[in-house]
């Protein structure tokens, strides 16, 4: 598969310089597009609670603290111990990251496929259970890169390894996080675009995160006693 080629020399500094400069520039720039709907004439903070849903708000907000949060541990973050190695290594880790875009598009997909399939009467519920689902996922996305600090990344490399706090015992807390956010999504909307789309996401994810714990525990002995203590995507506790 081309994506098993192996990266030179140049190609991976490049990547890891456009990560920093480049992947950063962007979350900032969605923080602060965010921070302009928000605080826009007819955004949803100017035009009160009844105009726009409590939790379309703290949504929003969260986005942007999670862009802002992204952007700036990008930015400032370590030195790459181990550069990105294979094409995979940086692809897939942009698709993945960037694939909400995708989700802009269902608004041309057939009526039949972009269609709210919940039934009237539950729409609400749907709503606020799906609005509060995707709250809860991006408030975990925002603490577990808090706690990965300088050593968070977009692309697959190595930076100082993190074995506590939000990892302590789970692997994967950003990405609980995500599907958490896209449950969130395909609840609200549910559409079979969604149900299309979302599934997809997921399995990027976490191949994703397959292909990082493979790069960590080549890396770190550390970490390969850490990946038999710990849960994958949700916390796993030892009975002594």
């Amino acid at each position: 598969m081309t994506t098993q080629r192996t990266l030179g020399r140049r190609l991976a500094l490049a990547a890891v310089y456009g990560e920093r400069y480049g992947v950063s520039l962007v979350f900032l720039v969605l923080a602060g597009r965010g921070l302009r709907q928000l605080l826009a004439p007819s955004g949803p903070l100017r035009t009160a609670i009844a105009a726009a849903p409590l939790t379309t708000i703290v949504q929003l907000v969260v986005w942007v603290q999670l862009y802002v949060c992204m952007g700036l541990l990008l930015l400032l973050g370590r030195r790459v111990v181990s550069p990105p190695q294979k094409i995979a290594d940086v692809l897939l880790p942009l698709i993945s990251t960037f694939f909400y875009l995708a989700y802009y598009t269902v608004q041309w997909f057939p009526p039949w496929l972009s269609q709210n399939l919940c039934p009237a009467g539950w729409q609400p519920a749907c709503l606020t259970a799906g609005m509060g689902l995707s709250v809860i996922g991006l408030w975990i996305a925002i603490w577990a890169a808090v706690h990965l600090g300088r050593s968070f990344g977009v692309l697959i490399e190595v930076r100082q390894v993190v074995l506590g706090g939000a990892y302590r015992r789970m692997r994967h807390p950003m990405y609980l996080g995500y599907v958490c956010l896209l449950a969130g999504y395909a609840i609200i909307n549910c559409s079979l675009a969604c149900f299309l789309l979302v599934p997809l996401h997921i399995g990027l994810l976490l191949w994703r995160a397959r292909l990082e714990e493979a790069r960590l525990a080549a890396a770190s002995p550390a970490y390969q006693e850490y990946r038999r203590r710990t849960g994958f995507l949700l916390p796993k506790f030892h009975s002594h």
